[in-house]
């Protein structure tokens, strides 16, 4: 993950204000196009008559035209009629952040996130590090607005039964079952980007706690009723995996060693 610069430099001092609103136009395009992590987060600050955005990207190479969606280079054609120049310049790499994904053509993937994470919600199954949302390919809406409301969802989900305190049980079931609202939202993300990627897309399904560590492994797929349990763990997280349904899960937490 890398942290950007971005400066909105406009030809007239009248167009401040309207430079303002464009620079929120071009991130949230951005966002969606899976250039920048959380553009709602990003601080925006007047600089010498520019506006400046600070702002997560995946990669050094984020903001290369090619990369840019068909908003992105709408937004930023616009911007130049009105006279709104726009220079992306990569500061250093997060070190608070996982680096993404080198892996040639992995085996497949995972969509996973949590409440701390606010990388792609895409894991390689191969090295399990983030993957960029833009290196697949465009999804019939031409942006990735579903994924990223997912996200959003799940994170919110997991931070309110990290928390303990309100919708505790409402959240965890959210996350655990796999007839939820979050969970279809999800294997139906999954079930696009596979189609799109022609790689295995696989949903992960929190598991809080089991009654026993025999009956935790002795449970099947909640969605096939076969047998998914794996004698090693899969990144050492996922202990189930089912490649019909393209599920994976862990051991129950309230049992892990």
């Amino acid at each position: 993950m890398y942290v950007h610069r971005i400066e909105f430099r406009c030809s007239a001092e009248q167009l401040l204000g309207r430079t303002a609103e464009f620079a929120d136009e071009l991130l949230g395009a951005l966002q969606q196009n899976g250039l920048v992590c959380e553009a709602e987060c990003s601080p925006v600050y007047l600089e010498g008559g520019s506006y400046v955005a600070i702002v997560l990207a995946p990669e050094q190479m984020s903001f290369a035209p090619e990369l840019h969606s068909e908003r992105v280079t709408k937004i930023l054609g616009e911007g130049a009629a009105l006279g709104i120049t726009v220079t992306f310049t990569a500061v250093a790499e997060d070190s608070s952040c996982a680096q993404t994904c080198a892996c040639h053509s992995p085996s497949g993937y995972v969509l996973f996130t949590n409440f701390l994470s606010v990388a792609p919600p895409v894991r390689c199954l191969d090295c399990f590090l983030p993957v960029p949302l833009y290196r697949f390919p465009v999804r019939p809406a031409g942006d990735f607005h579903d994924v990223i409301c997912w996200q959003s969802d799940y994170r919110s989900c997991d931070r309110l039964q990290m928390n303990c305190t309100v919708l505790e049980k409402a959240t965890t079931r959210q996350m655990s079952d796999v007839g939820s609202t979050l969970s279809k939202v999800g294997r139906e993300n999954c079930s696009v980007l596979e189609s799109l990627s022609g790689k295995p897309f696989y949903y992960y399904l929190y598991r809080a706690n089991g009654r026993s560590v025999k009956s935790e492994m002795a449970r099947c797929c909640p969605s096939c009723g076969q047998p998914w349990y794996l004698e090693t763990a899969l990144h050492s997280l996922f202990h189930y995996k089912c490649d019909q349904c393209r599920l994976l899960s862990n051991f129950a937490w309230n049992l892990s060693p």
